[in-house]
């Protein structure tokens, strides 16, 4: 009688010849192997269904898909883009003050006052509100009292998402962050010097989005002959 090790290991290569040269077995002998290879399939498909027949693994089951389903029924922020999301439906700031803001990715950010340097932290999925808008920025603050950060939408992009911006010394314009020496963005006089978060950008709620598109008014339009 052969040992173990050794019967097991003439299976292996009588497996692996199978696998690499088919032709130098025999058909009957390569089916035999074939099927070998198959059993460990056979044996998961026959405790899967032994499984299922208990149940309380088979409730155990639907309770994890019922989990999973209900953990994606929520969907995830989106980028806010100008055109898609807003010029389209002409929101106007009242619309925008409805809409749930968050922003895309960490942002810090260092500035001075009277008692040293001090920190502001934005993590990453902080919600927001619209405070203030025009044509192409929006002002939106993340803490009552706290400062409105301004996000600027390019427009000489297609469909351009709003980016973390700043207002520009001496005028009333906004430019992007990334765009800025030193990163930094000024509010009411204070300037906040970046540490990480230039390429920020807001994201929105999309159920809430729909909610207040749909209300916008379809037009019917008219038909030859109307009055």
């Amino acid at each position: 009688m052969s040992h173990p090790d050794r019967e097991a290991q003439k299976q292996l290569e009588v497996i692996s010849l199978a696998l690499v040269s088919p032709l130098s077995l025999s058909l009957d002998r390569f089916f035999a192997v074939f099927f070998q290879l198959l059993r460990p399939a056979f044996a998961v498909f026959a405790w899967r269904k032994r499984w299922m027949r208990t149940p309380g693994h088979r409730g155990w089951l639907m309770a994890a898909i019922l989990a999973l389903l209900a953990g994606c029924s929520s969907a995830a922020p989106i980028a806010f883009q100008n055109t898609s999301h807003r010029e389209i439906y002409s929101l106007n700031l009242q619309d925008l003050e409805k809409l749930q803001f968050y922003i895309s990715t960490d942002v810090v950010a260092h500035y001075q006052d009277g008692s040293g340097t001090k920190s502001l932290l934005l993590p990453r999925l902080t919600p927001g509100v619209v405070t203030s808008a025009g044509p192409n920025w929006l002002k939106v603050s993340f803490k009552e009292g706290g400062a409105d950060v301004p996000f600027l939408a390019d427009l000489t992009q297609y469909d351009p998402r709003y980016w973390i911006a700043s207002e520009v010394e001496g005028s009333k314009d906004f430019k992007r962050i990334a765009q800025l020496p030193g990163e930094a963005f000024i509010y009411k006089g204070t300037r906040y010097t970046l540490v990480s978060g230039a390429d920020a950008y807001l994201l929105v709620d999309w159920e809430g989005w729909k909610k207040v598109v749909e209300t916008r008014v379809i037009t019917g339009g008219r038909r030859v002959g109307e009055k």
